[in-house]
């Protein structure tokens, strides 16, 4: 029988039964730890990392709960989670911190989803361009955005989905920010001059640069370009020799970039 009910392991277990017909990034996990569990356990049956519980699934963690002693049923409840996200933490090595093996993305939800949403927002203490969103487990419009908003300001390809190389990259910016490192920004050029009436997310980038330049916060970070971005704009181009129009062209941006980074 299953006897480790107060057990607390990283990641947490969701809250719900995962079984035949579950599917996510906390089913995801238990098939990529089962899978890396084969080097331990080699009598387990190979599985796909895919998200889907199903009877594949269902049958290898029959194999891992007669293995370590668990009621074999075939479904991944609270005990039997513990022990296998403790004994993958121990053999291999892991953390609420370790991708899952899928994808988040619009429309996912559950524990890995909240864990962004926490350091996402840790994060958007310093990188104030990227939204601070309710920590709800649900990957909506807001997620998107601030997952957006990250991939823009570090190298990353822009597409609002949190595969394996921005849940990384996640990791890196927050273990750097908070042993006192801040990451340097590689945000690229829109492409496009960026004055009075533009909008999106490069204007909030320049409004967030320019509060940090200049210390305490005074523009609002809307994505708006108004007459005090332009007003910023302009104080910041004649104080770096730059051409005083008060718009965001490929100078400005060169020089904007290397003037935040030197804030962090």
């Amino acid at each position: 029988m299953e006897n480790n009910q107060n057990a607390v392991v990283s990641p947490v277990y969701p809250g719900t039964v995962l079984k035949n017909g579950s599917s996510g990034s906390e089913v995801a996990r238990v098939q990529k730890y089962l899978s890396a569990l084969r080097t331990k356990y080699p009598t387990l049956s190979p599985i796909t990392v895919d998200g889907k519980y199903g009877s594949g699934t269902a049958n290898v963690v029959k194999q891992y709960q007669g293995i370590t002693r668990l009621q074999i049923d075939g479904v991944v409840g609270r005990d039997t989670w513990n022990t296998l996200i403790g004994d993958y933490n121990e053999t291999i090595g892991g953390s609420a911190d370790t991708y899952p093996g899928i994808a988040l993305r619009s429309g996912s939800s559950g524990e890995d989803v909240r864990h962004m949403q926490l350091l996402l927002n840790e994060i958007a203490r310093k990188y104030t361009a990227i939204n601070v969103q309710t920590v709800d487990g649900k990957y909506g419009n807001n997620m998107s955005a601030a997952v957006r908003r990250f991939q823009r300001q570090f190298g990353l390809s822009a597409d609002s989905t949190l595969g394996k190389d921005t849940w990384n990259r996640i990791i890196t910016v927050h273990n750097a920010l908070s042993s006192g490192s801040p990451t340097p920004v590689t945000t690229p050029y829109p492409g496009t001059v960026l004055s009075t009436g533009s909008s999106g997310d490069s204007v909030r980038f320049v409004q967030s640069y320019l509060n940090a330049i200049a210390g305490p916060p005074f523009l609002t970070i809307d994505g708006i370009y108004g007459q005090n971005v332009t007003r910023a704009v302009g104080s910041f181009q004649a104080a770096n020799s730059l051409k005083v129009d008060g718009k965001v062209g490929s100078a400005t941006w060169s020089a904007l970039i290397p003037a935040f980074n030197q804030t962090l």
